[in-house]
């Protein structure tokens, strides 16, 4: 699945999205993450025990979306994307960490992703549905 230039453009400028998973129980659990995306796939970094962890490892089935609020309602946009979600390997890891400490300078300080103990998703888009793009 492809983004065209304006989705692309889109989610390429957002700072904070959310990520939807499910657990074993069918409970969604919804969370901001800071994501960079790279050739249509989308990844982000987090805490290794993290329940959206836990949850994606039981079912890697995921939501990501990507939105931008406005009280002028006819200037509502977004991209929401389902779509399957890994862990990176470890040469994947510390590559795409660079890409995050990139985007997000304060990320290394305050929030360090260490092999140890954090991890980074893939997920790679299988539907989506945009609105308010031209």
């Amino acid at each position: 699945m492809k983004f065209n230039k304006a989705e692309k453009d889109f989610i390429q400028s957002m700072r904070v999205v959310r990520v939807a998973t499910v657990d074993l129980d069918g409970v969604p659990h919804n969370v901001p993450v800071c994501p960079v995306v790279n050739n249509d796939k989308i990844y982000f970094g987090t805490e290794r025990t993290a329940k959206k962890i836990h949850n994606i490892k039981t079912n890697p089935r995921v939501t990501v979306l990507f939105d931008e609020y406005t009280e002028a309602w006819e200037y509502l946009r977004g991209v929401m994307i389902q779509g399957d979600a890994r862990i990176v390997n470890a040469a994947e890891f510390r590559r795409l960490r660079k890409q995050i400490y990139a985007k997000y300078p304060p990320y290394e300080s305050n929030a360090a992703l260490g092999e140890r103990d954090s991890v980074i998703v893939e997920v790679k888009p299988g539907k989506k549905f945009s609105w308010g793009l031209k």
